[in-house]
């Protein structure tokens, strides 16, 4: 956790008052630039080749820079790394020794191997400094409460220096730039102004040494860079931007003649002013004995009537400072409301190892809202090894949440890192409403303009007379035939009102080219001359959401439009801004009808995209985050307290006796998406429950993460649970002492660490504020259920509850290059257990029943192996039907009705998803009389039995036989070998019939090599009773909503 010098709500000089950089520091200590006396032996130590830094922050292996203003420190020149050199290189890597000491090396390797460069001399001048690197990607800037994007390449290389004065730049190529872009040429970032600068096309007029960087030369032919972002780390400056909002600042000026010495008090006219208000004064001759410059606090008397105290606390208590002069001239109090100013909070995440760490460029410009996946770059370079690492990703500056919103795919293992974002979990894609995909857009429309146009119909509802024959029924004579209507989903009607008829008349009729065409009467009857009715047509559907067609790249567009009596467009607004427009992109409406009379003075309204805008993205890896259990279920208003979990249990976070850091700040909280600040949103010392200052309102999202660094910064340790909230705990006295006596019994009413409990309010005896000598405990577990602090408590406990893994026996054997496993059934149990539901999982698969001759020899392989990074399909039912061929059988399988598979929680399946190439199980069958099963190319014998059909077969190809209803069925082809004996002459099918049943698990994994499993496919069901079996690793939940 660290802290800006100012952020804008000090008291600055006037030439200060609009502030970009500010000093990154950690409770008064630099975080990223240490200094030290390079000539000094108490800081440079000679002998033990050691700097001396407090607080340092480094860690072995960290890349640092070294420079010194005056004589760098001498080296053996002997030490491994460096060469020639006589004295400290630029680049070196710490050794970290304890917090405030380190050694140094020539390369990461040497500082892993503990292997220091020798020192030989002190420096001269006393300014020497180290500066860590990869600032912007080891923090978290949020200015309130909103996460800044640390700098990051937009685009890389869009062009090439061609001249450079002073701040005119001259590029080959300008088109991509526009005002306050920021560029980077080599390691200076500037930020343009003005582009064909004097009207010189490629011309460029820029701010120099913008956000930290410094001034530089720089050759004709570098690379030129878009960069973008919201602040940069330069050393040990944060630069923003854009100036933070510092509050509100006010001058008020006070005459010498305001003042009064009587009453110690001065008049001035401020709404700002109230007790306890600090101030600065500025003056050339003050009141005596106020000092210029120095700061102070008001005491508000009354309207416009103040004293002044030197401190906020003898302000509140009306202490003023006795003035003996009222000085000379005009006295100005600067005040700045702070209150309004940009709350600022930012963490420095230290780890072991920050070769991972890196910041992403941009993908926004691959952003369409239909895609999912995009490669991740760094300066241009694909990326790869970051899959387990996740930092922050922002689309527009809010947090995506991890493995929730997006998960990195790819990694060290299969090469280049890309990212996949979430969207609406579901495989529908729309191309018209991109926002139902919830995933990032580009190219929304903004801003559009138009032309009128001209010949559109305008919207006008037909009319027509009743004619009543001489039969007492309705025809119609058309009067007007309308204009602007559209073949809509539904019949235009026409409603016959009035004329008192024994059976009234209706009416619908057809439109074209906008006009009302033919009509079409229920005549009625009873309807007289002297009664005629009035008749009443449908207006024409309203000109709404119109689809706004490009014939470039923009889709989805739509809008409402109103023609006015001009046959021009009156007015519209945009119904769907649609996605992947760009500015200039011209557009027409299509659906309104047309005046066909005016010939070729018709003229199309055009819409032109005057402006739009991307979904911003940001992504940068600082290491790693374990996300915790969301608790938001407990959220109510009232309750401050939550325990931490994962995946249901309780964790304990803990750090190391003597350690610096500081727990809270290693949490990352989001409360509806905005990230919370520790100190000041919550507090959590350590253990297993967090506390937030303010109670959660019922419906506020969470999300709640550990940074862990590396896996070597964090141990973990399981713990089994014993003591629980409902139990009883007494402090008992010491033997060796009469006093404090033992304490009546208290009630557990939660578990803050895995030390540490709390239990009710205690106000009895034997309370002692003794430390030693330590007292015993004796602890009763819970009898009964009972209610502690408001809640119902089980006297159940999760230590005696059964620890069950789902299991499953192969039917096939796995080879030991095989990835994908097939077992007897088991989807269901393996993968729907858990909520939510587990796509990912470990398994170990075991062979019991093998031989274990030469168990304990070099060549024995023990039958175990754990695959990670699994997951299953499957499902089964019954046999609805039966037949054969001369070389295949073939099943007709059914899901019932009450198979759990069916429930939409669980999946709502309605018919197998098996495939072809597929395994599955027949088992319980009641016909047939043994058979041998082929493989899909009938290439081998698969699996056999004497009896039935109960064995294992491969899928051939399959059909639907009942596609729709609560009836579906699929028919299975399987290869059998020739001359079965098999004959299922007269026996029915669907449902309502039972032959058996069918099952199959198919279990797909990145594994690439292992250990072979066998499994006897040869003796039917016996046989497969002793092949090898699945496990999950992770047991099955007590509890399954």
């Amino acid at each position: 956790m660290f802290k800006i010098g100012s952020i804008n709500k000090k008291f600055n000089s006037e030439t200060e008052t609009f502030r970009y950089s500010f000093h990154l520091t950690h409770k008064g200590d630099p975080i990223f630039l240490k200094s030290f006396d390079g000539s000094s032996t108490n800081d440079v130590l000679l002998g033990a080749d050691t700097i001396v830094l407090k607080n340092h922050f480094y860690v072995t292996g960290e890349e640092l820079e070294y420079y010194a203003d005056g004589t760098a420190i001498g080296i053996d020149h002997t030490s491994a790394g460096v060469g020639a050199a006589t004295t400290l290189p630029e680049k070196v890597y710490a050794i970290k020794v304890d917090e405030n000491k380190l050694k140094l090396a020539a390369t990461p390797a040497l500082a892993a191997a503990g292997t220091q460069i020798g020192l030989t001399t002190i420096g001269i001048g006393v300014s020497h400094y180290f500066t860590a690197k990869k600032q912007n990607s080891k923090v978290i800037v949020a200015l309130d409460n909103i996460i800044q994007s640390p700098m990051y390449t937009h685009k890389v290389g869009v062009t090439t220096l061609s001249g450079f004065l002073n701040r005119v730049v001259t590029l080959a190529d300008a088109s991509q730039f526009e005002a306050y872009d920021l560029l980077k040429i080599d390691d200076e970032i500037m930020r343009v102004q003005v582009v064909g600068y004097n009207g010189n096309t490629n011309d460029v007029l820029v701010d120099r040494q913008w956000m930290g960087t410094s001034l530089a030369p720089h050759a004709v032919g570098s690379d030129v860079s878009i960069l973008r972002g919201d602040y940069n780390i330069i050393r040990d400056k944060l630069t923003f931007v854009d100036v933070p909002f510092g509050g509100i600042r006010v001058k008020v000026g006070v005459s010498a003649q305001q003042f009064n010495l009587a009453t110690n008090s001065f008049t001035a006219i401020s709404d700002f002013f109230q007790t306890g208000s600090e101030v600065r004064l500025r003056s050339i001759d003050p009141p005596k004995p106020l000092v210029a410059n120095n700061n102070y606090f008001l005491i508000k008397n009354g309207t416009n009537n103040f004293s002044i105290a030197n401190t906020k606390g003898d302000a509140l208590v009306g202490a003023a400072i006795t003035l003996t002069t009222v000085g000379v001239g005009t006295h100005n109090f600067l005040f700045v409301d702070t209150t309004n100013g940009s709350s600022f909070q930012g963490r420095s995440f230290i780890r072991n190892d920050y070769s991972g760490n890196i910041v992403m460029d941009d993908i926004a410009d691959s952003f369409t809202g239909i895609a999912k996946t995009f490669t991740i770059k760094s300066a241009g370079v694909n990326t790869t090894g970051i899959t387990s690492d996740f930092g922050a990703i922002l689309i527009n500056n809010i947090f995506q949440k991890p493995d929730i919103d997006y998960d990195f795919i790819g990694g060290t293992s299969t090469g280049i890192t890309s990212i996949r974002f979430t969207g609406n979990r579901t495989n529908n894609i729309s191309i018209s409403d991109v926002n139902a995909n919830q995933l990032p857009r580009k190219g929304l429309i903004v801003s559009i303009a138009n032309t009128e146009g001209y010949g559109y119909q305008q919207r006008q509802v037909g009319t027509g007379t009743a004619v009543v024959t001489g039969f007492g029924t309705i025809t119609v004579a058309i009067g007007f035939s309308g204009s602007g209507y559209r073949n809509p989903p539904t019949t235009y009607r026409i409603l016959v009102d009035g004329g008192n008829p024994t059976v009234g008349s209706s009416g619908t009729f057809t439109v074209e080219g906008g006009h009302v065409k033919d009509i079409f009467m229920n005549p009625g009857t009873g309807y007289t001359h002297t009664n005629v009715p009035r008749l009443l047509f449908d207006a024409p559907v309203g000109y709404d959401d119109l689809q706004l067609i490009s014939s470039s790249t923009g889709i989805g567009a739509s809008a409402t439009i109103d023609v006015g009596a001009g046959l021009s467009i009156s007015s519209f607004n945009l119904n769907n801004i649609g996605y992947g427009f760009t500015v200039g992109e011209q557009l027409r409406i299509a659906g309104i009808p047309t005046v066909s009379s005016i010939g070729s003075t018709f003229r199309n309204a055009v819409f032109t995209v005057t402006e739009t805008r991307d979904d911003e993205f940001t992504g940068w890896v600082f290491g790693k985050l374990q996300i915790l259990d969301d608790f938001s279920n407990e959220f109510d208003g009232r309750k401050k307290i939550f325990t931490m979990t994962e995946n249901g249990d309780p964790i304990s976070i803990e750090k190391n006796s003597g350690s610096p850091i500081e727990l809270q700040d290693n949490l990352l909280i989001f409360l509806n998406d905005i990230i919370q600040e520790p100190g000041s949103a919550y507090v959590f010392p350590g253990g297993t429950q967090l506390e937030f200052l303010e109670p959660p309102v019922e419906g506020t999202t969470l999300q709640i993460m550990l940074y862990r660094g590396t896996d070597s910064d964090v141990g973990e340790e399981g713990a089994i649970e014993t003591i629980k909230t409902g139990d009883g705990i007494t402090i008992r006295k010491n033997d060796g002492n009469i006093t404090p006596v033992t304490q009546n019994e208290r009630i557990v009413s939660g578990i803050t660490a895995r030390d540490t409990l709390r239990t009710n309010v205690y106000s009895q005896q034997g309370i002692s504020n003794q430390i030693r000598p330590l007292r015993p405990v004796t602890w009763c577990k819970q009898q009964d259920d009972i209610i502690v602090d408001g809640a119902p408590v089980s006297k159940s406990r999760a230590l005696y509850a059964a620890r069950i893994k789902p299991a499953a026996r192969i039917i096939q054997g796995i080879s030991t290059t095989d990835n994908v496993f097939y077992t007897g059934g088991g989807a269901l149990v393996f993968s729907k257990t858990e909520e939510p539901d587990t796509t990912s999982f470990s398994v170990r698969i075991a062979d019991t029943d093998k031989n274990n001759t030469g168990f304990g020899t070099t060549t024995f392989i023990n039958p175990i192996e754990t695959v990670e990074g699994v997951s299953v399909t499957g499902d089964d039912g019954i046999i609805t039907g039966v037949g054969c061929s001369a070389q295949a059988i073939q099943l007709n399988v059914h899901i019932p009705l009450s198979s759990p598979l069916r429930d939409n929680t669980l999946g709502g399946l309605t018919k197998t998803g098996i495939a072809t190439g597929d395994f599955f199980l027949v088992t319980r069958s009641n016909v047939g009389n043994g058979v041998t099963a082929l493989s899909q190319d009938r290439t081998v014998a698969i699996s056999s039995c004497s009896d039935l059909i109960d064995t294992v077969f491969q899928v051939s190809h399959i059909e639907d036989i009942t596609p729709t209803g609560i009836g579906m069925s699929v028919r299975v082809h399987a290869n059998v070998e020739t001359n079965h004996q098999l004959n299922f002459t007269g026996l029915g099918s669907g449902v309502g019939n039972y032959y058996g049943n069918y099952s199959w698990a198919k279990f797909t994994s990145t594994r690439t090599t292992g250990i072979a499993f066998t499994c006897n496919t040869s003796d039917g069901l016996s046989g497969l009773s002793t092949a090898p079996t699945i496990v999950r690793t992770s047991k099955l939940l007590l509890d399954y909503s």
